[in-house]
């Protein structure tokens, strides 16, 4: 047994502390050796297959916690997706897995079970009175696979191994991140990685995890984080950033924060000042890894009195956690480049798609010695010692914290009868331009509409231009350059 061992770890604290709430939400707690006692029944049912593969379509809560524990129990890894997904995302999402069980509810159910016919439909609240005995089943090598934006609009499975979890569980557990004292939010969806530091991070070290569920809490969290005297909160910065245009970063909503985590896109100093000036006494973490190297793999823990030291345009992304290491690989000199991560954390691959692992999953040398590398096409500086993100090499963005690949959005466009598209992000957000094609009618608003059943809302563009024929280079292929200059001329025009 590996003294890391999430589900160890986790089943650890319901043996010592089985009374102890592991989840609230309004409809009441459940206790440790509760949960415990849930994720076993439910790995009774998953067990009736070798290496079950388990498809969780929840809200985050007891139940979601239970299947992704209960799918380790049983031998076998997990895909968590996010409910509120289009159909169509979550449909392909169910056909590349295959899953062998779906949980999901009365209406989603069904609907995945159409991409995956063999699978079995489960009902948390419909389930056997025996648990299963854990020992019977070694634990599988993946531990969950989780899908990303992918550019052919397929979405991309990134696996997790489960030794590459232990080492992150294990980190967060030595670094004391969160305590059995903790009160710890947690806001990402479930098919957002982010969601694994929350709830893996809380579950296994004994801390009381709270869901964030209704539209109310979600838009307005510092509420909740007051109402709820939350001790540990996480978040990608844009949240934070609607926090600071509600006017609610107060020292009133802030005032039992211990440490507030962040990760996903750039931590911007304006967010450290406002923290600050609402609660001093609170600690700053922020961290930086993609989805491939399991949540995060770096740390940087600031306080109100040395902040200002981390900070340029963005803050500071932080050192490597041990046994992990950041490269800067192909600048002009040793403080530039690509970041490049190596170590335990780093995923094994793609799901089914063995050409893109080879693309991005490929041999470093790192001083003198040969090693696996994740690419993350991530461009980054070095100053005073300190790493800062700089730029994408690709045409992979943020928008919210969430990662979109403009590739998809734009095969989604392509999909609802517009052939040649582009697709850029300015000021934060996302805008199409499409080319005049035949006699199509273009109608921005239902097109709009057309994206939504396709994408998330994070991913459809904020407003979507007309053009008669899109920029294209010497290569005939499109030229982005060139189509943001002429969105900067239609702007001017219309400014006029």
């Amino acid at each position: 047994m590996a003294c890391d061992d999430a589900i160890d770890l986790f089943l650890a604290r319901a043996s010592e502390a089985p009374a102890r709430p592991a989840v609230v939400t309004d409809s009441g707690s459940l206790g440790y050796a509760a949960l415990a006692g849930l994720a076993r029944r439910l790995a009774a049912v998953f067990a009736h297959f070798p290496e079950p593969r388990v498809l969780i379509a929840l809200p985050a809560g007891a139940d979601a916690y239970a299947a992704m524990l209960g799918a380790a129990l049983a031998g076998g890894y997990y895909t968590p997706v996010n409910i509120d997904a289009p159909p169509l995302k979550l449909r392909r999402i169910a056909r590349l897995l295959q899953p062998n069980v779906i949980l999901a509810d009365d209406a989603l159910g069904p609907l995945l079970r159409e991409e995956a016919p063999a699978a079995i439909l489960v009902d948390p609240a419909a389930l056997p009175a025996t648990p299963f005995a854990a020992e019977r089943r070694r634990r599988h090598a993946i531990a969950y696979v989780i899908f990303t934006s992918g550019s052919t609009g397929d979405p991309k499975g990134v696996i997790i191994p489960r030794a590459a979890l232990d080492h992150y569980v294990g980190w967060m557990r030595r670094s004391r991140m969160f305590t059995p004292q903790d009160r710890v939010s947690q806001y990402a969806n479930i098919g957002f990685d982010f969601s694994v530091m929350e709830i893996y991070g809380a579950l296994c070290t004994g801390a009381t995890l709270f869901p964030v569920l209704g539209q109310g809490s979600r838009l307005f969290p510092a509420s909740m984080i007051a109402s709820e005297k939350i001790t540990v909160w996480s978040s990608v910065p844009s949240v934070f950033s609607l926090m600071m245009r509600a006017g609610s970063v107060t020292e009133e909503n802030l005032a039992l924060l211990r440490l507030m985590n962040f990760c996903g896109e750039p931590l911007l100093p304006q967010h450290l000042e406002a923290i600050f000036q609402a609660s001093p006494r609170v600690a700053v973490q922020n961290t930086y890894g993609p989805t491939e190297a399991t949540v995060s793999m770096t740390s940087l823990l600031m306080t109100a009195a040395d902040y200002p030291r981390f900070c340029r345009s963005n803050v500071a992304l932080g050192d490597s956690i041990p046994g992990m290491g950041l490269h800067l690989v192909g600048g002009r000199h040793r403080d530039e480049g690509e970041i490049v991560i190596t170590g335990p954390q780093v995923a094994s691959g793609y799901w089914r798609d063995a050409q893109r692992t080879a693309e991005l999953f490929r041999e470093v040398s790192i001083d003198g010695a040969a090693m696996t590398g994740y690419f993350t096409g991530d461009w980054a500086e070095r100053h005073d010692g300190h790493v800062y993100f700089k730029e994408r090499l690709d045409f992979q963005v943020k928008i919210k914290g969430v990662r979109v690949e403009l590739d998809e959005v734009a095969a989604a466009l392509r999909e609802v009868g517009w052939p040649v598209v582009c697709v850029l992000k300015r000021d934060g957000d996302l805008i199409a331009v499409v080319e005049r094609c035949g006699g199509a009618m273009f109608d921005r608003r239902a097109l709009i509409n057309a994206l939504a059943a396709r994408l998330e809302a994070h991913a459809i563009p904020k407003t979507i231009h007309l053009i008669d024929e899109i920029p294209r280079n010497e290569n005939g292929k499109i030229d982005r350059r060139a189509v943001a200059a002429w969105l900067d001329t239609a702007e001017s025009e219309r400014a006029i």
